[in-house]
C-alpha cells in the first residue's frame, strides 16, 4: 500500500477532528488474497455515527469505516455495537494516527474481555476454579472463539488469523495488549500470577460461584444480541443493507465452508488451560481410564486394581509398585441411589447429583483447604472429561472405627475421645474458612498414622451454607453405632463440642440440636442415642 492511499485515508475524515486511524484484517494478519481489501477504519467525531467509504488508487483498494468516537467507546466498554467496531483491536492491527490512543482502548477492551473468560472458566467448572492454571495465550483466542460461533464473519477472520503458519506470529501480535489488561486484573486482586501461568482470585471465584445460574442464560442471550447487533450495525454502516443481510450470511458461511474444508478446525482454547496437582499441570482435558492414568503419574508401575468401597461413586484402591493411590469415579446419580439420598435429606439439604459437578467440588475444595492448612489427601490427578481422580491413600484408622470402639468398650481410652475432639477442631476450622462439608458423616474422616485426622470426601462441600448440618450429620451418624440406652454418647459428643468450640461458632452447636436436624436422622439410631445427642448440644453455653 503506498503512501497515496495512507493520505486519502487521512483526508477523507479531516472534516470530522479524525482521533486515531489504523488498517486492520487480512492486510495485516498476513492471509490476504491478491485482491483483497485494505480495511481501514478512522475514529472521529463523525455525526452520522459510521458510514463505510470505498477508495481506488494505484490498483490497491480500501474500505474505510468512519466511526463515531462516542461510539467507538461505548462499544469498547459496554459492547453497544455488538462489538462491530471494537473486536477490530482484538485482532492484529497497524495503526496509523493516534497510536497512544489505540493503545490505551485496546488494553481498556481487553482487559474486559479477559474478565469475561475469567467468569466463563468459572461457570464451567465450578469449584474447580480454584486449581485451574491459565496460559495468557487463552485470551488471545477464547473470546474470539466463543464470539465467532454466533458471528461468521468473526469466524472467518479468526480461522485465518490463527491458522497453523500465521497463528504464533499473529498471537505474538496481540499479546502485549492482553498482558497489560492482566496486568491490570492483579493489581484489581481479580488475577494472580503464577510460576506457570496466571490463577484467579479466590474471592473472585466466590463471587462468581454465588450468583444465580441463570447468569449463564443471560450470557448466552447476550452473544446472540450481539451478533445481532454487528449485523444491523453492519448495514447501517453502508457496506451492506438490511435487505441483503440474509444474503451475506450465505455467503459468509459459504466461505467459512470452503476454508474449513481446506484448514484444520479451529484451535481449542482449552489446550490452554491446566489443573494443578501434586505431580505437576494436566491438561484441563486430560483424558484417560484409571490405569492409564496411573501409568502416567507412575510411569513402568505393576498396577493392581481393587475396588475399595463406596455407594455413590466408584472408589477403587490402586498399588502401583507397592505404593498405595486412591482413584474415584464419579458417576452421575440416578434412579435408586438419588431417591434413598433424597428420603435421607427430607428436603433439609440439596445435594450435587451430577458426576461433573461432584468432581470439579472435591478438587477444587480439596485445593482451597490445602491452602490454609487442612488436611485432605494430596490430588495427584485429575480427569474431568472422565471423572476420575487420582489421590494419595491415607493410611490410619477410619473414625467409624473409633467410635465402635468408643461404645464398644467398657472403658475406652482417653485417645479414642480425643481424636473425636480432633475432628470437631477440623470441622471448626473448615467453617472458619466459610466453607460446609455438606457430608460430613464419620466414614469420611480417617486418623492417619500419624495421629492427624483427614477429611476424605469434599464432593458436596461448597462456600457458605448450613454449618450446623455437618455437626448434625457427624454426630447423629455417629449415635447410629451407639447401643440402645446411648452409652457413651454423651461423652462423646461432649468430645466433639470441645474440639470444636476451639475455632467454631458455638451458635453453630446449638443450631444442630434443633428438632428438624433431628427428625432427619431419627430413623438411623435408637432414639435414646439421637435424644443424649440433641440434649448435649443443647446445653452448650
Amino acid at each position: 500500500m503506498d503512501d497515496s492511499l495512507f493520505e486519502v485515508i487521512g483526508a477523507l475524515a479531516e472534516e470530522y477532528d479524525p482521533v486515531a486511524s489504523l488498517i486492520y484484517g487480512s492486510r495485516v494478519a498476513g492471509y490476504a488474497r491478491e485482491n483483497s481489501l485494505y480495511d481501514c477504519m478512522v475514529i472521529c467525531q463523525y455525526p452520522g455515527g459510521a458510514r463505510y467509504h470505498f477508495e481506488r488508487l494505484n490498483g490497491d483498494q480500501a474500505s474505510i469505516l468512519e466511526i463515531d468516537e462516542e461510539l467507538f467507546i461505548l462499544d469498547v466498554r459496554k459492547g453497544a455495537l455488538g462489538g462491530f467496531v471494537a473486536g477490530r483491536i482484538l485482532f492484529p492491527y497497524f495503526g496509523l494516527k493516534g497510536l497512544e490512543y489505540l493503545k490505551q482502548k485496546e488494553v481498556e477492551l481487553k482487559k474486559e474481555v479477559i474478565r469475561g473468560d475469567i467468569e466463563y472458566i468459572i461457570q464451567q467448572y465450578g469449584e474447580a476454579s480454584r486449581g485451574i492454571i491459565i496460559d495468557p495465550k487463552y485470551f488471545a483466542v477464547s473470546h474470539i472463539s466463543r464470539l465467532s460461533k454466533t458471528f461468521p464473519p468473526i469466524r472467518y477472520s479468526y480461522l485465518n488469523t490463527f491458522r497453523n503458519d500465521l497463528r504464533d506470529r499473529n498471537i505474538a501480535k496481540v499479546m502485549p495488549g492482553y498482558e497489560c489488561g492482566i496486568e491490570k486484573l492483579v493489581n484489581d486482586e481479580i488475577l494472580q500470577r503464577e510460576s506457570k501461568g496466571i490463577s484467579i482470585n479466590e474471592d473472585f471465584i466466590d463471587n462468581i460461584i454465588s450468583r444465580s445460574i441463570t447468569d449463564k442464560v443471560v450470557n448466552v442471550v447476550e452473544i446472540s444480541k450481539k451478533a445481532l447487533s454487528s449485523y444491523l450495525m453492519h448495514g447501517r454502516a453502508g457496506l451492506v443493507s438490511p435487505e441483503v443481510i440474509s444474503r451475506e450470511l450465505a455467503s459468509k458461511f459459504k466461505r467459512e465452508f470452503d476454508l474449513t474444508t481446506k484448514s484444520p478446525k479451529m484451535e481449542d482454547p482449552r489446550v490452554y488451560l491446566s489443573l494443578k496437582t501434586k505431580t505437576g499441570l494436566i491438561p484441563i482435558d486430560a483424558r484417560g481410564d484409571i490405569r492409564e492414568i496411573v501409568l502416567k503419574i507412575r510411569p513402568n508401575s505393576r498396577i493392581l486394581i481393587n475396588p475399595l468401597g463406596g455407594v455413590l461413586n466408584e472408589v477403587y484402591v490402586v498399588h502401583a509398585n507397592g505404593e498405595k493411590l486412591v482413584a474415584k469415579k464419579f458417576t452421575d446419580w440416578h434412579g435408586f441411589k438419588w431417591f434413598t439420598l433424597n428420603l435421607v435429606a427430607l428436603g433439609t439439604k440439596s445435594f450435587l447429583v451430577s458426576g461433573k459437578a461432584r468432581l470439579t467440588n472435591e478438587f477444587g475444595i480439596n485445593h482451597l483447604l490445602q491452602r490454609n492448612f487442612v488436611n485432605v489427601p494430596e490430588i495427584f490427578h485429575i480427569s474431568i472429561s472422565d471423572r476420575i481422580l487420582v489421590e494419595k491413600y491415607v493410611d490410619g484408622i477410619s473414625v467409624v472405627d473409633i467410635i465402635k470402639k468408643i461404645v464398644s468398650e467398657r472403658k475406652p481410652e482417653q485417645s479414642l475421645y480425643e481424636s473425636i475432639s480432633d475432628v470437631g477442631r477440623n470441622i471448626a476450622k473448615v467453617h472458619s474458612l466459610g466453607i460446609q462439608l455438606g457430608d460430613s458423616k464419620p466414614e469420611n474422616f480417617i486418623r492417619s498414622t500419624e495421629g492427624k485426622v483427614f477429611i476424605l470426601d469434599l464432593e458436596q462441600a461448597k462456600k457458605g451454607g448450613d454449618f450446623a448440618w455437618d455437626i448434625a450429620v457427624f454426630l447423629y451418624f455417629s449415635a447410629h453405632y451407639s447401643t440402645p440406652y446411648g452409652d457413651k454418647m454423651r461423652q462423646l459428643t461432649d468430645s466433639f463440642i470441645c474440639g470444636y468450640r476451639e475455632q467454631g461458632n458455638s451458635e453453630n452447636l446449638i443450631q444442630a440440636a434443633g428438632i428438624n436436624y433431628l427428625k432427619v436422622f431419627s430413623f438411623w439410631a435408637f432414639p435414646r442415642s439421637n435424644f443424649i445427642v440433641s440434649d448435649t448440644l443443647k446445653k452448650v453455653t
